[in-house]
């Protein structure tokens, strides 16, 4: 079979084949006596507008510089002999062998497979040849009115034509050596005097810096184009969102989706397009008429990552008459938006429209939902809706330009709905998909802004003492108290983390006059912002040396001398232990913690639960050390090496809850087991500092967080807990609840 062989320089050839039998993938190239090629590329196409022949396209590299002679193309067992036609021809030489479709398919071919697939356009790799070729082939010269580069390779053309042309274009920026690529469609931005349309399009450069001897070409349909110097350049961002100033509306929405489709998520451009949404924000745009029989509006469009947008709107439609409702982001993806996957209150909406006597509606008119977006969310955040209803009545929408930190959207949309609404089903389609990104946001570059020290530290410590403080602080000082009359302390670090650094002027001076008072050496670290208990306990771990780290709630006081080198030493001689927990006990004297277990009977999903919560603190099977299911975090020790191995605490846990018992699981999968140490007992008064949490104490942040661990360790948990019996309770006549008050060591005072 006969082939026409190009050379494109460097043992780089391409052969064309006027009619080609159907290939499959992984075909291999060999030439002449069947050596293999450093490396090909074949494609076939059908060539609709050439009599549907199927036309053949072989990209490959050779390893001399000997003619090629002859051609081998295998598939399996099957080869096809290929003969060329005569000596390769320069590829510039292809604009005048070639015509027509011919001719614009090999283009097509070069650009869409052969950049990508065989590196043709990756700077250094010898673009010469396809550079003098697009110059040969680009007869027509577009009239270029104005050029904009708005920085990170991106750049914004204005050309004129005598019709409007919006089809898709392939853009190439092409040197000697190298080239970027840009796939778009251009936007009739204006109508210019003389009858011409401006039009404007975006160009996306991978390199800021241009090729040698580049020139930028359009493929557009059959035409090929070369674009010419500007007339007026644009110096900026902003000195290119001036030009545009006097564009219709609709126009600028254009141009905004148009420059998002060619900032895909991870694109250096990307704050700057998010600035781009906030300089050019449009005021939000609902449908709210009293009159008509239907209605709607986008209060909230909170991006979540890259994986999709939350959206927080209403519906006014009593007779259902809503066909289509479908969200366009800012990079021109559309996806629908499910208004039924959780309907939430909107009052106004129901007081605006029943002013008329209009039918109420069966359902809430407020409702949102997490719209999946596969083209990224990120640096999104101003959206627009179409909506159809019956009768051929469409409208449109536009959301406000989302200006919240992911912290104050993670915490508004936790307060939006009540926890009466949080069934599994809503959990897992739209909270736990809108609010683990935003999560992740909220702690990612966690740091701590300052650590005051307090005293000389510990030259090598035995145990790292870690202690979160947020909000309460009315138990430090007995805290500091019992760790004064207690000499083991000494061979600890102790270290408070504040995870609210607006506290820091009335915690430092207590801290530091506590150790006036007590003498205990100590670290404070003030937090750049509040990350919750694993965060601020992560970042006070990783300030610690020793080899053990006990992280304990500030609200947690000894109630004897001793009880860290007890548990030391129980540590060291339990062989694959992870983490232990001592006795915790309740102001009163009953039982606090006695070993975490879980249940499901509660809850749609595994909570966690206290063995002998509320007994009298001498319960029997409370004093005796076990291994347990789990152990609680106000006062849980692990060895560093194995907090290390499991990756610390998680941080996926909003505010505080559950991050214990997904440690404990951790360790499981490990073959660590939790330990409950019943010789060892502090004062716990429970859940003092994250109860003053106003988002821990205001929403459902703690069923987000049961049905998070649910969703991460369910089978893990069930496979757990059934490896432990259930606590027995008590039998009711034989109970003697003695409540015990738990005194303080007290120092004397001459």
């Amino acid at each position: 079979m006969p082939v026409l062989l190009f050379t494109l320089g460097a043992g780089v050839y391409l052969g064309v084949l006027a009619e080609a039998p159907s290939l499959p993938a992984g075909v291999t190239v060999a030439v002449n006596k069947k050596q293999p090629a450093l490396r090909s590329l074949v494609r076939t196409i059908v060539d609709a507008r050439g009599g549907n022949k199927r036309r053949g396209y072989l990209l490959f590299q050779t390893k001399g510089d000997a003619a090629v002679e002859r051609l081998t193309v295998s598939a399996g067992a099957a080869s096809l002999i290929l003969l060329p036609t005569g000596p390769a021809l320069p590829l510039a030489a292809a604009a005048r062998v070639l015509r027509g479709s011919d001719l614009h398919n090999l283009i097509a071919f070069l650009l869409r497979d052969g950049g990508p697939g065989f590196g043709l356009l990756v700077r250094g790799s010898g673009c010469a040849a396809l550079r003098d070729l697009l110059q040969a082939v680009a007869t027509v010269r577009l009239p270029v009115g104005y050029h904009a580069d708005l920085g990170q390779g991106k750049h914004y053309v204005e050309y004129s034509l005598e019709m409007p042309d919006e089809r898709p274009l392939t853009a190439v920026s092409i040197g000697a050596n190298g080239a970027r690529l840009t796939k778009s469609r251009p936007i009739a931005v204006a109508r210019e005097r003389d009858g011409a349309t401006r039009m404007g399009v975006f160009l996306n450069a991978a390199e800021t810096a241009p090729a040698k001897d580049e020139i930028v070409v359009v493929q557009q349909g059959d035409q090929v184009s070369l674009i010419g110097s500007p007339i007026l350049r644009g110096t900026s961002l902003r000195a290119f969102l001036r030009h545009c100033g006097d564009y219709t509306p609709a126009v600028r929405l254009q141009l905004r989706e148009r420059l998002g489709a060619l900032t895909p998520p991870g694109d250096a451009f990307g704050p700057s397009f998010a600035w781009v949404q906030r300089l050019e924000a449009r005021p939000a745009q609902t449908s709210a008429v009293q009159r008509a029989p239907f209605g709607g509006g986008i209060d909230l469009a909170i991006p979540c990552g890259n994986d999709g947008v939350f959206v927080n709107g209403w519906l006014w439609d009593p007779a259902d008459s809503l066909r289509r409702f479908e969200l366009i982001s800012p990079r021109g993806e559309r996806a629908p938006v499910d208004t039924d996957a959780l309907r939430v209150k909107a009052d106004k909406v129901a007081k605006h429209f029943q002013v008329n006597g209009l039918p109420s509606l069966v359902r809430e008119p407020g409702f949102a939902c997490f719209v999946p977006l596969k083209k990224g969310a990120a640096d999104c955040l101003q959206f627009r809706a179409e909506l159809d209803f019956h009768g051929g009545v469409s409208t449109d929408l536009l959301s406000p330009v989302n200006q919240l930190s992911p912290r104050q959207a993670r915490d508004v949309i936790l307060r939006l709905v009540p926890r009466a609404a949080l069934t599994p089903a809503v959990l897992e389609n739209v909270f736990y998909p809108t609010l683990a990104p935003l999560q992740q946001a909220c702690l990612a570059g966690k740091r701590v802004e300052r650590v005051e020290s307090y005293g000389v530290q510990p030259a090598k410590p035995a145990v790292s003492v870690v202690v979160p403080l947020y909000g309460r602080y009315e138990f430090i000082r007995a805290q500091m108290l019992a760790f004064a009359f207690d000499t083991a302390m000494a061979a600890a670090e102790l270290i408070y983390v504040l995870d609210k650094p607006e506290d820091a002027p009335k915690v430092e001076p207590l801290i530091k006059g506590l150790h006036l008072t007590f003498g205990v050496p100590c670290r404070l670290a003030i937090n750049a912002e509040n990350y919750g208990y694993a965060g601020a306990s992560n970042l006070g771990a990783a300030l610690g040396t020793a080899k053990k780290i006990l992280f304990l709630n500030s609200d947690v006081v000894p109630t004897e001398p001793g009880w860290l080198a007890r548990m030391t030493a129980f540590y060291d001689a339990t062989p694959d232990i992870g983490l232990l927990g001592p006795k915790l006990l309740f102001p009163d004297g009953s039982l606090q913690h006695a070993g975490l277990y879980f249940r499901r009977d509660l809850m749609p999903w595994w909570v966690n639960a206290v063995y002998h919560k509320g007994y009298a603190a001498d319960w029997p099977a409370a004093q005796v050390s076990r291994a347990v299911p789990g152990v609680t975090g106000a006062c849980m020790m692990i060895a560093r090496d194995k907090y290390e191995a499991v990756g610390g605490i998680a941080e996926n846990y909003i505010v505080g809850d559950f991050e214990d018992s997904d440690l404990a699981l951790r360790c499981h999968a490990q073959g660590w087991s939790s330990w409950y140490q019943a010789d060892v007992a502090l004062m716990h008064v429970e859940r003092a500092s994250i109860e003053g949490h106003e988002i821990y104490a205001k929403t459902p942040c703690d069923a987000v967080n049961g049905w998070q661990q649910t969703h991460r360790w369910g089978d893990a948990i069930a496979a757990v807990q059934d490896s432990f019996d259930r606590p027995a309770k008590p039998a009711r006549a034989k109970r003697k609840a003695r409540p015990k008050t738990v005194d303080l060591p007290r120092r004397e005072v001459a």
